[in-house]
């Protein structure tokens, strides 16, 4: 039996919050070094790459996704109306700005029109809303964190049916087991290094603010719950062969 993750969160999310941990360990190195040497870092960072490997071996294993469960489909619908409003919002806050638009909010991206590349831009539109550079502009325009809270509980959501859907299917036990022990360790050791950055540049010091940004002290590991209302109709599941 695969080795039980101790996290309850999409593995793509731990690679995708993990990478910016990981750089921010490296980038403030020398202020962090007698909590948390350089080399536990690049053990991480060795980790994280592993993982990343192992998640497209274990898709591989697992064969491309043929098609949508109504469990993915309900949960897509709270995520498609929380990324319209977000992009809404961002099209006030940031008038005239196409390109920042496109890029960070993902306005007018909408191909390809798969489940990974929903989640992919979803998880873009949420770190975009939570820049610090952002968040300003966008709660002129009314936008709350409790509204960015929501859209990341949707995709959370979504990413527990991709996974309920993921398990249940055969001939990869082997590559998820080894996924899943590695993604356990690069866990811990996120959580690690945020605890080193946390004591070291503590959140009462105003000057901290934008180092813990980096450090993802306020978003990683991300929450769950949250709920919504259905938005227009989600992409229709393929027929299966």
């Amino acid at each position: 039996m695969p080795d039980d993750r101790k996290f309850h969160f999409p593995i793509a999310v731990l690679l995708y919050e993990g990478s910016p941990i990981v750089a921010a360990a490296k980038k403030y190195a020398s202020q962090l070094q007698a909590r948390f040497s350089a080399e536990r870092v690049a053990q991480i960072e060795t980790l994280l790459g592993q993982v990343s490997q192992q998640q497209s071996d274990q898709k591989e294993a697992a064969g491309e996704l043929g098609e949508l469960t109504q469990e993915q489909n309900t949960a897509l619908k709270p995520l498609f109306k929380w990324m319209s409003r977000a992009r809404d919002t961002a099209k006030l806050a940031f008038k005239g700005q196409d390109v920042k638009l496109r890029e960070q909010f993902q306005v007018g991206v909408t191909k390809p029109n798969t489940l990974g590349a929903h989640k992919e831009r979803a998880r873009t539109v949420i770190t975009s809303c939570r820049n610090a550079d952002n968040t300003a502009a966008l709660a002129g325009q009314g936008w709350i964190a409790a509204d960015t809270d929501a859209m990341e509980a949707a995709l959370t959501a979504l990413g527990t049916a991709d996974d309920t859907q993921e398990i249940a299917k055969g001939g990869k036990k082997g590559v998820t087991g080894t996924r899943n022990r590695n993604a356990n360790d690069l866990f811990d050791g996120l959580l690690a290094i945020q605890n080193a950055a946390n004591l070291q540049f503590p959140e009462d010091v105003p000057a901290n603010i934008a180092i813990r940004v980096e450090f993802r002290l306020d978003t990683f590991p991300p929450h769950t719950g949250g709920k919504g209302t259905p938005p227009p109709t989600p992409p229709a599941p393929q027929t299966p062969k």
